[in-house]
């Protein structure tokens, strides 16, 4: 089936519209839904309605010209194009800088190049829009990377002040840590976008119930939540629904969808999830009292770098990507995410649909994945002494028993000793490097079912393959997130 282009002819003269017609219904290759308004005075509501894909204006029309609906509707969201039958370069430069995509001189066009010039101008004007919404991006990255780090400056000074009591140092201490989680978060989701976008990642999928999976999103989300005063209303389903799904990405999706409607609630607002089984789909409704979305922007709202206006300010943050994020997700997992919203000011609503397991199916092996013990046999291989011990005593305190070791040399002999279920590596090692240990393991029958996992500086893409290519399993950036770590921690003991 051929596309379909919309068209909106602002032309005064009827052969010149008649003409126009012929030509775009001449074209084999694209369909053209040709409307015509015939004056100056109709022009202006037909543009605001924006429900064109293309515009071809007449540079004469009456007592007007085309220059002025170009200049008023410069900025508008699909491409000009100024026909005229002035063969001039004066008349052609003051129609570009008026914001025209491309210039026709009547008695030379043909439909070919009618054609051309509509494709051609839809396609700049994509362009240009996409480069626009880059540039905000940027600078709306520079400004969130400077956020914390005011903070964190000023929290370092404090803590090198000679003077300082111990309950300003634990202050400080606290102002670090949440500014250095905020730029981890920003950091992952750069990341993550690019490997989405790039179809880069791979999803563990396993059986679980959407109850849990809904749960981590909450309390990933809370913070956020709580720091705007908003109240978050639950409701949870009334049985198990059980779905086929990566928990800690779909946790992320719905995560994301939570703290969207955070930042763009004033506060002290209200926030809905409802979570239940609507025939065969496992299905998360977030729905808010916020500042809603316009109608215009509803098509676009899931596009990569596009953000509604936010009356917080900014002071929330965010790269107008986790939207981008929660609908490639929600795909990965062969399901969907609709935005809706009665209008600015009326709030919106979030629904995220993914397949659910046949409920006549046995929960047996679900309700077995959960009472398997949680407690494994971890070795950790870090020559940062101090990172090695902080993550052993993290592990030993969540029930699991760990040896921590600090070269690579060290790693082969303690593994081959020590039989772990896990072993937490990092790459950059003295002795041998993570990705050499890797290899010598995975050559030893005794570690086939071993879970090595990289826990490493190292974090793009090229580094992933290296470490799947040497053996390991799953693929950690540092600084890792421990709430991350324990729940990959809790999949690996519950899926073996």
């Amino acid at each position: 089936m051929r596309p379909v282009i919309r068209v909106l002819l602002i032309e005064d003269d009827e052969e010149d519209y008649l003409l126009t017609r012929d030509f775009l219904l001449a074209s084999k290759d694209t369909k053209f839904h040709l409307d015509w308004i015939s004056s100056f005075a109709e022009a202006p509501a037909a543009l605001e309605r924006a429900d064109h894909d293309v515009c071809l204006i007449d540079y004469h029309l009456g007592p007007h010209d085309g220059l002025e609906l170009l200049k008023r509707f410069a900025t508008s969201p699909f491409p000009m194009i100024m026909l005229t039958g002035e063969d001039t370069r004066e008349v052609d430069l003051e129609a570009m800088r008026s914001g025209a995509m491309d210039y026709l001189v009547k008695g030379q066009i043909s439909s070919a190049l009618l054609e051309r010039s509509i494709r051609y101008s839809m396609a700049r004007k994509r362009t240009e829009e996409a480069l626009r919404r880059k540039d905000e991006f940027l600078a709306m990255l520079a400004h969130e990377l400077r956020n914390p780090l005011a903070p964190i400056r000023t929290a370092l000074h404090l803590l090198g002040m000679p003077q300082i009591s111990a309950e300003r140092a634990r202050q400080a201490n606290d102002v670090l840590n949440r500014q250095v989680d905020h730029l981890v978060r920003l950091v992952d989701d750069l990341l993550d976008v690019s490997r989405i976008m790039q179809g880069r990642i791979e999803l563990r999928k396993q059986l679980t119930d959407l109850a849990n999976v809904v749960k981590h999103a909450i309390e990933t989300a809370q913070p956020t939540i709580d720091a705007q005063g908003h109240h978050l209303n639950v409701t949870s389903p009334d049985k198990p629904v059980l779905i086929e799904a990566d928990p800690i990405r779909l946790s992320q999706a719905i995560s994301n969808l939570l703290t969207n409607a955070a930042k763009y609630t004033e506060k002290a607002g209200q926030i809905w999830i409802t979570a239940a089984r609507e025939g065969n789909e496992a299905v998360i409704r977030v729905r808010d009292c916020g500042v809603g979305i316009d109608t215009e922007l509803l098509p676009r709202i899931f596009d990569l770098f596009v953000q509604g206006e936010r009356p917080l300010a900014r002071s929330q943050g965010g790269l107008g990507i986790g939207l981008t994020l929660v609908k490639r997700l929600a795909e990965l997992h062969e399901g969907t995410v609709t935005a809706s919203s009665p209008g600015r000011g009326k709030g919106s609503e979030f629904v995220l649909r993914v397949p659910a397991i046949d409920e006549r199916a046995s929960a047996q092996d679900y309700s077995e994945a959960e009472t398997k013990r949680d407690s494994r046999h971890v070795l950790v291989v870090d020559d940062n002494v101090d990172a090695a011990e902080c993550i052993g005593v993290m592990l030993e305190l969540k029930g699991h028993q760990v040896k921590v070791v600090h070269d690579g040399f060290a790693a082969v002999d303690a593994a081959k000793r020590e039989k772990p279920d896990v072993i937490l590596l990092d790459i950059g090692l003295p002795g041998r490097d993570g990705y050499e240990v890797a290899q010598i393991l995975r050559a030893d029958p005794e570690f086939t079912k071993t879970k090595i996992i990289a826990v490493t500086g190292y974090g793009k893409d090229e580094d992933r393959r290296r470490s799947k290519a040497a053996g390991m399993d799953h693929h950690l950036t540092k600084p890792v997130d421990p709430d991350d770590l324990d729940q990959l921690m809790r999949v690996l003991a519950r899926t073996g």
